[in-house]
Parts: structure tokens; C-alpha cells; sequence
């Protein structure tokens, strides 16, 4: 069943306003698949954003403006926390 005005499955989790992935879910009972599962996951964005990070996030180099420094700035500070979970904060 789908929500017309989501767009997605009304089975899917929404978190902040972003569907879980349908096609990965994480229905499985042992957690060393599910954590195996959701590391293979993590590796796949990490690979994607490592090429969005060499193509300089599909910007042109030579029009950079200050709302792109901005946008990385996010970026940024998403990633520090990210890493904080694992590692505590940045020093």
C-alpha cells in the first residue's frame, strides 16, 4: 500500500522526513545480519559520497559561490557528528 501524498509504503519508517530505503529492509532476527547488513549499507553512501566529494559535489570549480561553501560547512558538521558516535567529539 502506497501513501499518495508520501510516496512511499505506509509500511515504511519515516525518520525526520526521510523514507527508509524500501528495497534494504531490516527485518531480520539475528542482529549480526542486521549490523552486517547496515554496514554494507553505510559502505555503498560512504563510496557515493566519495565520488560526489571528487567531483566537487556536481558544482562547476570555477563558479564556486558562498552557498556552496555553506552547503559543505553542513556537510561538515553532519560528518562530525557522525564520527562522534564512534569516536566522541572532534577535537
Amino acid at each position: 500500500m502506497r501513501s499518495p501524498e508520501l510516496g512511499f509504503g505506509a509500511e515504511q519508517r519515516v525518520n525526520q522526513g526521510i523514507a527508509i530505503n524500501p528495497d534494504t529492509p531490516m527485518r531480520h532476527t539475528d542482529p549480526g545480519t542486521a549490523y552486517a547488513a547496515r554496514t554494507t549499507q553505510i559502505h555503498v553512501k560512504l563510496a557515493r559520497l566519495q565520488q560526489l566529494a571528487a567531483d566537487h559535489f556536481g558544482h562547476d570549480p570555477d563558479a564556486i559561490q558562498w552557498g556552496h561553501v555553506a552547503d559543505l560547512g553542513r556537510v561538515e558538521q553532519a560528518l562530525d557528528e557522525l564520527l562522534a558516535i564512534f569516536d566522541g567529539p572532534p577535537e
